[in-house]
């Protein structure tokens, strides 16, 4: 090429910039300006007709923007330079430019030297990238970086400072970085040098803005005072995505060798929602894992409730006895027993927590253990060992929990059953015998934990060969199905009849049946058990 000028087309939508960069080529004895262009299309027609060595081409022109021109200039005629002169400085334009085929990426504010120079290094086929759109790719790929490391981990607010740390310095090296969550948390702080310390007004400041803003050496501050010469700021919220609130702030003193730092600012913006996005996460992985423990703890309350129940069920000669508890959730208010006491007599307790959740859980292993406990030290005195179980129940407890239960004590040589009913369902009573009806044990008090003033009366009853006594809780006559309706006691009485003739077992599992038909899809909001007295024929 020896002393031929480069040969250079400009091709700009703006008259102006058309005109001043005709205008400058003229004064180099070694650059020759070919052809002017308006937009792509023309561009690309120019090329064809006169093959320019290098092409400064514009990104953003009507009918075809800069980056297709390039692409297909770039294929067609691989030994024209591309030089894009632009005023656009995001990472997607110039990864677009580069990748398109252009050999060089200069901007519109570049010094007429600066140009020059690029237009040469690019004629001489090596690629030149402006100061700022290299030091913004650099800044790009770190915080592409630090996005996929909050994307790809479960953060727990603990690991929020040490990733901040491992990544937020990548982006801006060199630069005094300091992160809050407001409205004191410091999540990271860090300086290269000798740190220059951001007063508590310049954070009160941030408080009420809703996007960065960047100052200028010897800037005044809105908060008063300035920094000294030389000193550069970028600083700006974290806002909480759904109330757009801010809930922290970024400050970067001195972010780049650049004469304005506003040119950071879309970085600045993308590391500030990032934060907030791997902020958010860590507070919902907080929440997972505080939802996780509680339902661990749930799960250990319900397992521990499952061996408070009896093993197994008593065997007694002439007598069937079943019972079975399904809890609503992981823990159960409900609870039965059977208490073997002196005598060859048996204790059959059947109780309702009235509450649910973690509560009512501790509250059915206190009320288990105490009406256990009494009912071995008065095995004849059901109404006594009641009275004794509600004062201590009033005297542990500070809640407002009560417990309704039934307890009897069956002699099964002679089929007598004391019992008392602490305000609970009354169980039905039904017999073979003519002229028998079905006998309902209603309340004989009220229910455990309410007063110390409270007393239940002790009844008795009667089985004869064939009776059956069968016991629930109101998780059965208080089951809703989709309409609303509740399954209540007569269709309790409905199932057991048609299956009068059947065992206590299978009397108990047609009784859950009906009740699991009947509620359907609709869900189910207490637990539910049932327990069986048969006296064989």
């Amino acid at each position: 090429m020896g002393n031929k000028p480069i040969r250079v087309m400009v091709a700009d939508d703006q008259v102006i910039i058309r005109s001043g960069l005709t205008a400058l080529l003229m004064t180099f004895d070694d650059m020759q300006l070919v052809g002017e262009a308006t937009n792509g299309e023309e561009a690309i027609e120019f090329c064809e007709r006169i093959q320019p060595d290098v092409v400064l081409m514009d990104i953003k022109m009507p009918q075809m923007d800069g980056l297709t021109a390039t692409g297909i200039i770039h294929k067609r005629w691989p030994d024209i330079r591309i030089l894009v002169l632009t005023s656009f400085t995001d990472k997607d334009s110039i990864e677009g430019a580069l990748s398109a085929g252009a050999c060089g990426y200069l901007l519109k504010d570049a010094s007429a030297e600066e140009l020059v120079v690029a237009i040469r290094e690019v004629y001489h086929g090596r690629s030149t990238v402006a100061a700022l759109a290299s030091e913004i790719l650099v800044k790009s790929e770190q915080l592409e970086a630090f996005v996929e490391a909050v994307q790809k981990s479960a953060i727990e607010e603990s690991q929020l400072p040490d990733l901040l740390a491992e990544h937020v310095p990548n982006i801006f090296p060199n630069s005094q970085i300091e992160v809050r969550i407001f409205p004191s948390y410091k999540i990271l702080t860090y300086a290269p040098g000798t740190p220059t310390p951001l007063p508590e007004a310049a954070w009160d400041w941030v408080r009420g803005q809703v996007k960065p803003r960047t100052f200028s050496p010897e800037e005044p501050f809105p908060w008063g005072g300035q920094y000294p010469p030389e000193s550069r700021l970028i600083l700006g919220p974290i806002l909480d995505r759904y109330s757009k609130r801010p809930v922290g702030g970024l400050a970067i003193l001195n972010p780049g060798e650049l004469e304005d730092p506003y040119d950071l600012v879309p970085i600045f913006q993308s590391l500030v929602d990032c934060i907030a996005t791997a902020r958010e996460k860590a507070q919902i992985q907080a929440r997972k894992l505080s939802q996780q423990r509680v339902t661990d703890e749930l799960v250990s309350a319900g397992k521990i409730q499952a061996s408070i129940l009896p093993h197994k069920i008593p065997e007694i000669p002439g007598w069937s006895l079943v019972a079975k508890l399904e809890s609503a959730r992981e823990t159960s208010g409900d609870f039965y027993d059977f208490i073997p006491l002196e005598k060859g007599k048996m204790g059959i307790v059947i109780a309702d927590v009235t509450d649910k959740g973690m509560g009512a859980a501790l509250f059915m292993a206190l009320s288990s253990t105490l009406i256990r406990t009494y009912a071995i030290q008065y095995p004849t005195l059901p109404a006594f060992a009641m009275a004794r179980v509600n004062r201590r129940i009033l005297t542990d407890t500070r809640g407002s929990m009560y417990v309704t239960a039934f307890f009897g004590v069956l002699d099964p040589q002679t089929g007598r059953m004391y019992y008392v009913n602490a305000g609970h369902p009354p169980p039905f009573l039904l017999s073979d015998q003519k002229g028998k009806p079905v006998d309902k044990l209603k309340r004989t008090g009220i229910a455990l934990g309410v007063t110390e003033e409270a007393n239940w009366q002790q009844k008795l009853i009667k089985f004869s060969p064939g009776d059956l006594l069968v016991l629930y809780t109101d998780g059965i006559t208080e089951a809703q199905n989709e309409m609303g309706t509740y399954f209540g006691p007569e269709r309790i009485l409905q199932v057991v009849r048609s299956r009068r003739e059947s065992s206590a077992l299978e009397i108990q599992e047609a009784l859950l049946a009906d009740v699991k038909r009947f509620v359907g899809n609709a869900k189910r909001q207490d637990d539910i058990a049932i327990l069986v007295v048969a006296r064989g024929k």
